[in-house]
């Protein structure tokens, strides 16, 4: 597996940076936004793929406590860090890649990930392998950024958003956002049209069994919602 794992998301500043950034999300409500977004009522195993530092699995807990919660990432710096956050959860976290995981067929209701799908390398694969591991009525749903955005209005968005923080944060934020949106290919971030997405999905194993849609998160206008069924 090592060799599809981009060298800047397994470095340990890439961990210590998805520290800082996972805290900023969860004190800005993502987490919890999109754990409402999730259909969350019936589900008994829910992967978080990507999941980082954990935040995420946490949000889920709140909002289904009877949920048996996984976590798989590509960095075992930010395996060691979910570890630490949720060390008050029953997790089973794993370092690993979506491509290929050691997971039972037909295990999982539901699978989620949050703006990772642009380390994977190859995204046709990983949809199989979730389709291979999704229980026959189970859910995956993605939200992820892509390429066709107006970059300045979800900037605009980003400093409506923090304009109660201080200048130096807000500007530190906006930077982020901007070189990951612009050039984060030089950190080995792919992101993808939303008619590459929809090809790669009904091109895998879920066949018609698929959605891409734009949505919002915080408001702000980047993401899209890969929804895939099985």
């Amino acid at each position: 597996m090592g060799e599809n794992i981009p060298r800047f998301s397994q470095s340990r500043l890439a961990a210590w940076l998805q520290v800082i950034v996972s805290n900023r999300r969860e004190e800005a409500g993502l987490y919890r936004e999109i754990a409402q977004k999730l259909p969350l009522e019936k589900t008994s195993r829910v992967l978080d793929v990507g999941t980082g530092t954990g935040l995420q699995l946490r949000a889920i807990h709140k909002l289904q406590p009877g949920a048996v919660l996984f976590g798989l990432d590509l960095s075992g710096a930010a395996i060691r860090a979910a570890t630490r956050a949720l060390s008050d959860l029953e997790v089973d976290l794993r370092t690993g890649n979506i491509s290929s995981t050691d997971y039972p067929d037909d295990f999982f209701d539901l699978v989620t990930c949050n703006a990772s799908m642009s380390y994977w390398k190859n995204p046709r694969d990983c949809f199989n392998e979730i389709y291979r591991i999704l229980k026959l009525g189970g859910q995956a749903l993605l939200f992820e950024p892509h390429q066709d955005i107006d970059l300045e209005a979800a900037l605009e968005q980003i400093r409506e958003n923090m304009a109660d923080k201080g200048p130096l944060r807000r500007w530190g934020a906006v930077q982020l956002n901007k070189y990951g949106l612009k050039r984060g290919n030089r950190l080995g971030m792919v992101l993808y049209s939303i008619a590459e997405l929809k090809e790669l999905a009904f091109s895998s194993s879920f066949g018609e069994n698929c959605s891409v849609d734009r949505t919002k998160l915080l408001k702000i206008p980047i993401f899209v919602c890969i929804q895939l069924w099985k």
